[in-house]
């Protein structure tokens, strides 16, 4: 399901205080470009870890691999003073393997959020 990035809303939350990130679907063009290795490494870390306030009904799948067999499930929320950034599991393998690169704030936000 596609959400830009930095909407307000996305499949598992919404508000002013949202920020969806990561959201990707064929047919919607997302910024490329690569990140350092040290935030991804950061990303699975809490992702694998991710405090999971709603359950989703099944598996996603990635649009972009021809068969279509990397699913993810969980989403992950990034809170700041102001903002709460949310993005799918997949995230990780868009960056790795499909060369998606969130915008920077969202990177900081990363990077500054405790285990």
């Amino acid at each position: 399901m596609f959400y830009p990035d930095l909407a307000t809303q996305c499949q598992v939350d919404f508000g002013p205080s949202v920020r969806a990130i990561g959201w990707l679907s064929a047919g919607h063009p997302f910024a490329v470009g690569s990140v350092e290795d040290d935030f991804v490494d950061r990303l699975r870390t809490h992702i694998a870890g991710a405090w999971q306030p709603c359950v989703t009904a099944g598996r996603h799948y990635c649009e972009f691999c021809p068969d279509r067999r990397v699913g993810g499930n969980s989403n992950v929320w990034f809170p700041t003073h102001h903002i709460k950034y949310v993005a799918p599991e997949l995230i990780v393998h868009y960056i790795e393997y499909h060369c998606y690169q969130p915008p920077d704030e969202f990177i900081k936000a990363v990077m500054s959020c405790p285990p």
